[in-house]
């Protein structure tokens, strides 16, 4: 077991200015303004976030691979090109980013390289309204061919965008603690078993978030 950090005046000062005050005040509410418990919390807060990144990663890269397997399956590798799917300015701004970080960096702009550019983001929004019938009328139940049925798109986009908006906290180093997180991160598992069964159960034993959620100082 980690020996317990000692806090003491001076180095909670420290702390303090290097966190900054703003940035503890969620914390500081939770611990009723003792400074070194509010510590603790922000450290426990790193472990989760840090806990979450691998079920969230698993989501991602999954998600974007099973997208860009189905539709060129269906469209061509090159399907974010394709006009059938009448992709939106949002989307069609991101792809043409992608392309471009691939041509400064003098990497070829394959399909393959141009998918692992785009951001989780880019694929939240393709399950937006704007694609009901352009996407998934014809490809929501090849793509999530292990969900119960009857599934909508709705159905889909709800649960990712929580994801997407926890991922983002997570990446802006926000607080995350005090979130329904091990909801948060059934649901990452639960989208990521109507994708692939075996992923979902290989994420979910390589995971750590439980054990990092059960100590809470």
């Amino acid at each position: 077991m980690q020996p317990l950090f000692p806090y003491d005046g001076r180095t909670l000062q420290d702390l303090v200015a290097s966190i900054s005050e703003a940035r503890l005040r969620r914390y500081l509410a939770a611990a009723a303004d003792d400074v070194a418990q509010a510590l603790r919390l922000y450290a426990w807060n790193t472990a989760l976030s840090e806990a979450l990144y691998g079920p969230i990663q698993g989501l991602e890269v999954t998600l974007r691979n099973k997208i860009h397997d189905r539709l060129t399956t269906a469209v061509s590798p090159a399907w974010y090109e394709d006009r059938r799917l009448s992709l939106r300015f949002a989307q069609i701004d991101q792809v043409q980013h992608a392309q471009e970080a691939l041509r400064r960096s003098g990497k070829p702009i394959e399909p393959g390289r141009v998918v692992a550019e785009l951001s989780f983001g880019f694929w939240v929004g393709l399950f937006s309204s704007k694609y009901e019938n352009s996407l998934w009328r014809p490809h929501l139940r090849r793509l999530f061919i292990n969900a119960p049925a009857p599934l909508t798109r709705r159905d889909a986009h709800q649960p990712l965008e929580g994801v997407r908006e926890l991922r983002n906290r997570i990446a802006h180093h926000e607080p995350v603690f005090h979130l329904k997180l091990t909801a948060a991160e059934d649901q990452i598992l639960t989208v990521l078993g109507w994708l692939c069964p075996a992923t979902s159960r290989w994420i979910a034993h390589h995971s750590r978030f439980a054990m990092v959620h059960a100590a809470r100082p």
